[in-house]
């Protein structure tokens, strides 16, 4: 037999072109959407797979780049993904149907499911939990600063006993919004204490067989094999890629494989009812967190609601490992996008909006100024033209050690932080949003007369205007050397001197700069770490705060 060897480049590129695409309606954009996806649109790098659903139809489906770089594989609208956070809104689903079912209610004590959990969580509620209001920290973000890696495993044994092992929540139930993986992953317990299946056979079962969902599931066996999935890639930094890998297969908070052809089936779920028992199942689903204090948050169920452009959206991000995820929903509209990515650097959720812009261009055009019935939490999003005063501008503490420097363009107010600039839009004459940020920004009047920022999602109390980075001598940074240790995170934290910079590890993470932020305080990188002292000057101990988790106690033991 002659065999004939086609490289494997040319079937890659066969397969980019005809086989990827699926337009159901001759008068689609096809080449405006393409546009978005250019520099994807090749076989030496990983890409994204976007589907665009319109009035229960798939309008547009297609992939770009590389699922496998290794065989040759290029994405295509059947390549499975990893999808991260978006799984959320699964669970949550699958958390409302056994509330339907009659078998939980959303106001049971999560230590009824839970009962490990110590007694300051006895506050703590599902619904806490479905909307983000716990206090419970990230555990996450807790095994991260602890020194292990993400790509380890981590048994449901090991993640559930290191939440039980946090001596405090970091806020009373209810009285803030703060998004913690913690809650979504202990959601993926209680369905399997409750129903007896694990949520991946549970919502399988109940959510999508039903909706004819095959290539989907919670993918809780990381030896499982998975036909057409995407691997995941991240920059080399020289111009490639490299592989990441995680033996990581907790659900709940992520842990959902599935294809932007199954994304439509179940985002058509919420315009047709057909799985949940109806309309009341869809409204749980989209019905906001209400704090304490009367305000409504942006998050729902798993799900962010907000506005864009004067439409009202529904929406979820996702990033872990080599992956990002978006599945952008316009109700009043019927029409949606889902956008599945293996670069980690890819940002789908911009990519989204971007096709939004093409195909919702004349709804966008019409739309009016953004009703406040969409809005979430005290101040409506109606902007405002009052110029901010002086005492706004300055550098404040946006996140536990990072700094935002607030400043004034001919449009208004821009944040600068984390190497990006925020156009912020005024709701009042001290609150403001900006696009891609949760919750508000609010300038807020100090005891001492000056104004401080608080950012709403982050922070419990406004943070005062920065003070000018101190200076260390060498004698400052001896007093800090030294090995401390944290009970909750079973780990030591380690400091010591290189050229004549301070650097910190934590259990067997990688080294990282400690570099001065305020006096006493500390920017690792991952988190602020803040100096205590005896009275005679001594240093203790030191405490860590980032943005899902506060007030770590390590205690020094060298």
């Amino acid at each position: 037999m002659i065999r004939i060897r086609i490289p494997a480049m040319l079937v890659a590129l066969a397969l980019l072109l005809p086989l990827q695409r699926l337009v159901t309606q001759s008068s689609f954009p096809a080449a405006a959407v393409d546009s978005v996806f250019a520099a994807y649109n090749r076989t030496d790098r990983p890409g994204c797979a976007v589907g665009v659903y319109r009035n229960g139809r798939v309008a547009y489906a297609r992939g770009y780049g590389m699922a496998d770089l290794n065989q040759g594989i290029a994405i295509s609208p059947k390549t499975v993904f990893y999808i991260a956070s978006t799984s959320k809104q699964f669970t949550a689903a699958s958390i409302m149907l056994l509330v339907t079912q009659g078998k939980i209610s959303l106001d049971d004590p999560v230590r009824k499911y839970v009962p490990e959990l110590p007694a300051y969580a006895d506050a703590v509620t599902l619904r806490h939990l479905v909307h983000h209001l716990s206090g419970l920290r990230d555990y996450l973000g807790l095994w991260g600063i602890s020194g292990r890696l993400f790509g380890d495993e981590i048994p449901e044994e090991a993640a559930l006993d290191l939440i039980v092992r946090q001596k405090a929540l970091d806020f009373t139930p209810g009285s803030h919004w703060a998004y913690s993986n913690s809650n979504y992953f202990l959601l993926s317990v209680i369905v399997r204490r409750v129903s007896g299946q694990s949520l991946r056979d549970y919502s399988t079962r109940n959510l999508f067989e039903p909706l004819g969902m095959q290539d989907t599931h919670f993918h809780d066996d990381r030896t499982m094999i998975v036909p057409r999935r995407a691997e995941g890639y991240e920059p080399t930094g020289a111009g490639g890629y490299r592989i990441v890998r995680t033996s990581f297969a907790l659900v709940g908070d992520g842990g959902l494989h599935t294809t932007v052809e199954d994304l439509a089936k179940w985002d058509e779920n919420f315009f047709s009812n057909t799985v949940g028992g109806g309309a009341s199942f869809v409204q749980r689903l989209y019905t906001r967190g209400i704090l304490t204090t009367g305000d409504t948050t942006e998050y729902a169920a798993g799900l962010f609601l907000k506005p864009y452009r004067g439409l009202p959206t529904v929406s979820h991000g996702g990033s872990f490992i080599g992956y990002r995820a978006e599945l952008l929903r316009f109700p009043s509209m019927h029409t949606s996008i889902g956008i599945l990515c293996n670069d980690y650097t890819a940002d789908p959720s911009a990519m989204a909006q971007a096709v939004a812009n093409v195909v919702l261009r004349a709804a966008f055009a019409k739309a009016a100024a953004p009703s406040a019935a969409v809005q979430s939490g005290a101040a409506a999003r109606a902007p405002t033209t009052q110029r901010a005063p002086d005492s706004y501008l300055g550098r404040f503490e946006f996140l536990p050690g990072v700094a935002a420097s607030v400043e004034r363009a001919s449009t208004g107010l821009t944040m600068k932080a984390m190497g990006r600039d925020w156009a912020l839009t005024a709701l009042n004459d001290s609150t403001y949003a900006a696009d891609g940020l949760p919750g508000t920004l609010a300038f807020r009047r100090l005891a001492n007369g000056r104004t401080g920022l608080m950012a709403s999602s982050t922070m419990d109390a406004p943070a005062p205007p920065l003070l000018p980075v101190p200076v260390l001598s060498a004698a400052d940074r001896a007093h800090v050397i030294g090995s401390y240790f944290s009970e909750e995170l079973q780990a030591t934290y380690v400091v010591k001197e290189r050229d004549g910079r301070l650097m910190v590890r934590g259990g067997y993470g990688d080294w990282m700069p400690m570099e001065p932020f305020q006096p006493d305080q500390f920017s690792t990188g991952e988190a602020k770490a803040t100096v205590l002292r005896d009275k005679s000057g001594k240093v203790t101990a030191l405490v860590l705060d980032a943005a899902r988790m506060k007030n770590i106690q390590l205690v020094r033991v060298r």
